[in-house]
């Protein structure tokens, strides 16, 4: 009888401690001690599996699968601005030391499978710039990061309203004379680094000489104004404007300038010229000065034609 009240009393104690820590765990002050680390490390691990997210996907696209039995070639180039670009590439397998042939093309920072071998690299810079003996292994990739390969070239020119004038250029090997591209003033141009001569094409053309090009940076020849302005006027007897053809010729070659017309302005290099104005019968003027930044005016009065004895028809008999 005994060990059953000691039975009872045990029962009753362990379901009164029950009850206790029972209510401990279920008050509102523990649950939001217990509640808010969960959410928190429920954030954290959303973002922990974002970043995991993003990193797989990051190796998925950088995984490049190279085709059984070949190589690949990435050519990386970047711009006077050091920004990676495009640019156009040939690729030739070099046969022996004398001789390649043209195997693929691409562009700058593309992969291009190629078949095992040793490559000769053609990149379409300005001028073409020659890449020797570039090895490629099977079933890797090689990438050639070239960094910066050109330089940027600028020629800046004004006329005489200080504006800014384009004139076709051409840039030209130093020493050699030899053309390495067409171009305009007041434009840039990506050019691989060296020394290089500028022609202006203005009447009669400019030289700049050993110009300096780097890579990576900006060359600005700022010739400012380089030219003058020659306004042949021509009027007839009553002083109305009349549009006629008119040829230059410098003063000391007698060298064709420029054939334009009359009453317009013509942009011409320092110097002295002779105009000629095809009127009838034609007029001329010889050491006519034209001064870089300043308009000059050469003003011709065009009579009317005096009627030669053949140009008068003899009246008929009615």
């Amino acid at each position: 009888m005994s060990n059953k009240k000691l039975f009872i009393v045990i029962i009753v104690v362990i379901a009164f401690a029950g009850f206790i820590l029972f209510t401990k765990v279920t008050s509102p002050k523990t649950k939001s001690t217990q509640t808010t680390p969960t959410v928190q490390t429920k954030k954290d691990s959303k973002k922990d599996l974002k970043k995991d997210l993003k990193k797989d996907l990051k190796k998925i696209n950088t995984q490049k699968v190279i085709s059984k039995g070949k190589g690949a070639l990435t050519i990386r180039i970047a711009n006077s601005r050091k920004a990676e670009i495009p640019m156009r590439i040939k690729a030739f397998k070099v046969i022996d030391a004398r001789s390649s042939v043209y195997a693929t093309s691409s562009v700058g920072g593309r992969m291009q499978e190629v078949m095992p071998g040793t490559y000769d690299i053609e990149i379409d810079t300005i001028p073409q710039k020659i890449l020797k003996n570039i090895r490629v292994a099977q079933g890797k990739e090689t990438i050639e990061d070239l960094g910066c390969v050109t330089g940027s070239l600028s020629v800046r020119t004004s006329n005489v309203k200080k504006t800014a004038a384009y004139y076709p250029m051409r840039i030209l090997y130093s020493k050699t004379n030899d053309m390495v591209t067409a171009y305009m003033t007041n434009k840039s141009i990506d050019i691989v680094p060296g020394v290089y001569d500028i022609e202006v094409g203005t009447s009669p053309r400019l030289y700049k000489k050993d110009v300096k090009v780097d890579a990576g940076k900006d060359t600005l020849i700022d010739m400012g104004c380089v030219v003058g302005s020659l306004r042949v006027k021509a009027v007839d007897e009553s002083g109305r404007d009349v549009r006629l053809s008119v040829r230059i010729t410098r003063a000391d070659t007698n060298e064709i300038v420029s054939s334009a017309k009359s009453n317009r302005p013509i942009d011409l290099g320092k110097g002295s010229y002779n105009i000629e104005i095809l009127s009838n019968p034609k007029q001329s003027r010889g050491n006519v000065k034209v001064s870089v930044g300043e308009e000059s005016v050469a003003e011709f009065i065009i009579k009317s034609p005096i009627p030669t004895p053949n140009s008068v028809k003899p009246k008929t008999k009615q």
